[in-house]
C-alpha cells in the first residue's frame, strides 16, 4: 500500500533534485523512494559508517552529522 506525503522544500534543491532524476530517467516519485531507501539503508546497517569509525579513533569537537557533512564533501 502507498501513502502520499506533503514536504516543504526549497525550489532550488527541488529543481535540482528533478534535473537529476529526469536525467537518469526517473520520476521524482521513483528518485525519493531511491532516495530514501539508500537513506535507510545507511543508517540502519550493522556495518559501521565511515564516522562512527573515525569517532572511535580521533576525539571531536564536531557532531557525528558534521562529521559526516565534512566527509561527504571532502570526496
Amino acid at each position: 500500500m502507498s501513502k502520499g506525503i506533503f514536504i516543504r522544500i526549497d525550489e532550488e534543491l527541488l529543481k535540482r533534485f528533478s534535473e537529476v532524476a529526469k536525467s537518469m530517467g526517473l520520476s521524482r516519485s521513483e528518485a525519493i523512494r531511491k532516495a530514501m531507501e539508500t537513506f535507510i539503508a545507511m543508517n540502519t546497517s550493522k556495518s559501521e559508517t565511515f564516522t562512527r569509525k573515525i569517532r572511535g579513533i580521533v576525539k571531536s569537537k564536531f557532531s557525528s552529522k558534521e562529521l559526516e557533512e565534512i566527509y561527504t564533501v571532502s570526496r
